[in-house]
């Protein structure tokens, strides 16, 4: 997998999300508590924007359905019948940049 820059990592405040556009497709940016993770941007589900939805901790709400999925693992967290889990990438960072690592 390529690693690519997407951010500051003062882009991403301490329990925000941000949407990056790369070329391999959309991507959201997590800062939770400190941590960083990375996503797809739609959600598994019916493809709904997820930095529109809500982060709390570690999980994100999709705004539609109101499914939500933790961005450490990508489990879905309140539908245990989900047929899908959200993909997460792999994240470093390195000298106030968040590289991730896409497919």
């Amino acid at each position: 997998m390529p690693r690519i820059r997407v951010a500051a990592l003062a882009d991403v405040p301490p329990g925000r999300m941000l949407m990056v556009a790369t070329e391999r497709g959309k991507l959201v940016i997590y800062n939770c508590g400190g941590a960083i993770y990375a996503s797809e941007q739609g959600c598994p589900h019916l493809g709904a924007a997820l930095d529109e939805g809500v982060l709390v901790g570690t999980e994100v709400t999709c705004p539609w359905h109101h499914w939500s999925f933790d961005v450490t693992t990508g489990e879905c967290t309140t539908n245990p019948l989900a047929p899908k889990s959200l993909a997460i990438f792999p994240v470093a960072t390195e000298g106030g940049d968040i590289w991730v690592d896409t497919p």
